[in-house]
C-alpha cells in the first residue's frame, strides 16, 4: 500500500477536509483560528490541532512533517454575495493572501482550495492563480454541486487543484444517486418542527421538500440555518407539519461519515452553524481524486 497523503489542513473548521480523506491521508496538522471548532475536530480526529491565524505562522512550520497537500477552505464572506464582497481589502483575505505570498518561497508539492463561486472571479483568486503558473503548477479549477455526484443537496462550490507534478483527469460526475428520504432521521425530534404561525407567516419564503417525492433536492444549508426562516435552507414537509433538518441530516447529506459526532454539550443551533461553515464531504472527495495519491 502506498505511504498516505501528509496534508497540512489550514482553515480546518470542523474537519470536511480529514472526513474526505479518510485513511488515504495523514493530517500533519490542522489549523484554525476558532478553538471551539477545534475541539469539535479533536472529539472525531486524531490528527494534531493548532489554534491560530494562519499568518502568524512561521515559514518551518509549512514545511514541518513533510507535507504533500496544502488543503484551503478560507472565509467566504470577503467574497459572498451576501458580503460586502471587498475581496483582498477585507481583513478575513489576509490569511490567505500570506499563503499565497509563500508558494514561491516553499513550493508544496500540491495545493487544493475550496470557496463559494465568486472567488473564481476576485482579485485574491487571481493572484492565486497567477502565483501557480509563475511556480509552474499544473492547475484544474471546477465548480461542482454535489447534486452531479448523486447527492441531493445544493451546495455549489469553487474549487481549485494544483500540483508540481502530474494532475490526474477529473472522473466524469454522474451515477445513481440516493433519494432524499435516504438521509433521514427515523424518529425526528419534536423541536425540529417550525411552529404553525411561523410556518404562515413564511408559507410563500419558505424552500420546502417533501421527502416522498424521488426528485426532492434540499437547498443549500447556511450558517444561518435555525436562526434565519428563510434562504437558509430548506424545511420537510411532513404528515405531522413543516420542520427543520436535523444537523445529523444535514451531516449526512454534507457526506460526513456516520461515525462522525457532536460533542453533547453542542445544541442544535451551534451544529447547524458549524455545518454550514463546513464543506460537502463527498465533492472534495471527487476533486482530490486528481491528484495520484488520492485516486
Amino acid at each position: 500500500m502506498p505511504a498516505p497523503l501528509r496534508v497540512l489542513e489550514l482553515f480546518c473548521g470542523i474537519g470536511g477536509c480529514a472526513a474526505a480523506l479518510g485513511s488515504r491521508a495523514q493530517v500533519v496538522t490542522a489549523v484554525d483560528i476558532h478553538p471551539g471548532l477545534l475541539s469539535i475536530y479533536r472529539h472525531n480526529f486524531h490528527f494534531p490541532t493548532s489554534v491560530r491565524t494562519i499568518e502568524s505562522m512561521a515559514d518551518h512550520e509549512f514545511r514541518a512533517g513533510e507535507v504533500d497537500l496544502w488543503w484551503l477552505s478560507p472565509p467566504c464572506q470577503p467574497y459572498t454575495r451576501r458580503g460586502r464582497q471587498r475581496d483582498a481589502a477585507d481583513p478575513r483575505a489576509a490569511a490567505v493572501l500570506s499563503l499565497i505570498e509563500r508558494i514561491p518561497r516553499l513550493l508544496p508539492p500540491a495545493l487544493a482550495l475550496e470557496n463559494v463561486p465568486p472567488f473564481q472571479t476576485s482579485q485574491t483568486c487571481q493572484r492565486l492563480r497567477d502565483t501557480l503558473k509563475r511556480c509552474g503548477y499544473q492547475r484544474c479549477e471546477l465548480q461542482l454541486c454535489p447534486t452531479a455526484l448523486g447527492i441531493p443537496n445544493r451546495r455549489l462550490r469553487y474549487y481549485l487543484v494544483a500540483s508540481r507534478g502530474e494532475l490526474l483527469p477529473l472522473m466524469a460526475a454522474g451515477g445513481a444517486g440516493r433519494p432524499l428520504a435516504a438521509f433521514l432521521d427515523p424518529d425526528p425530534t419534536p423541536e425540529l418542527f417550525v411552529p404553525e404561525a411561523v410556518a404562515q407567516r413564511y408559507r410563500g419564503a419558505l424552500d420546502v421538500v417533501d421527502a416522498a417525492d424521488p426528485g426532492a433536492c434540499a437547498a443549500c444549508f447556511t450558517a444561518a440555518y435555525g436562526r434565519s426562516h428563510v434562504r437558509s435552507g430548506s424545511y420537510l414537509a411532513t404528515p405531522d407539519g413543516l420542520r427543520r433538518f436535523s444537523p445529523r441530516e444535514v451531516q449526512r447529506l454534507l457526506g460526513f461519515p456516520d461515525q462522525f459526532r457532536f460533542p453533547p454539550d453542542i445544541a442544535h443551533e451551534q451544529a447547524w452553524r458549524h455545518l454550514g461553515n463546513s464543506l460537502s464531504v463527498v465533492a472534495v472527495r471527487h476533486v482530490l481524486s486528481m491528484l495520484p495519491g488520492l485516486a
